[in-house]
């Protein structure tokens, strides 16, 4: 019974942070846990849309475009820093269209480090992935298995 007091009575000061803080923990967790802090309480429930990095995971378990597409209309920041996609496509539920319009959404916010681990059997990257003035590094994840990914010969336009 004295525990449960001492919970009801005590301060919550992580909660007290600026958001900018927050949404700097915030960036080092996948977005899927990320967005489940918006249940803690009404000061938490948009904290996750302004994080200035995004690390979205999708994979063939647990893959879903309408999910995709909420978690990306309710992402507010302005400037993103760094976007880390890991898809995986296990059981052939991502389509190439899905994995495009993420990386079109992380440009449009003027992302500057970008990670693509991308496990697509015969994925080639979007030509408009080479034009931009923000991306200062890209990081291109391929494996043995997922040799077929093309890399396109078009010219580099970046900073």
């Amino acid at each position: 019974m004295a525990d449960v007091r001492r919970i009801k009575g005590a301060v919550d000061l992580i909660s007290n942070f600026p958001d900018e803080i927050l949404q700097h923990i915030l960036c080092f967790i996948p977005i899927k846990v990320a967005i489940k802090t918006s249940l803690l309480s009404k000061r938490w429930r948009h904290v996750w849309s302004g994080t200035p990095s995004l690390y979205l995971v999708w994979n063939g378990h647990n893959f879903k475009v309408d999910s995709m597409n909420k978690t990306l209309a309710r992402y507010t920041a302005h400037k993103m820093t760094s976007f880390h996609l890991y898809a995986d496509n296990i059981n052939r539920s991502i389509e190439s269209p899905d994995i495009n319009r993420s990386i079109e959404f992380a440009m449009s916010k003027n992302v500057e480090n970008m990670l693509l681990d991308i496990r697509y059997y015969r994925y080639n990257l979007p030509e408009f992935l080479y034009f931009s003035s923000t991306i200062k590094q890209l990081t291109l994840s391929v494996h043995n298995y997922y040799s077929d990914m093309k890399v396109p010969t078009s010219s580099v336009s970046w900073t």
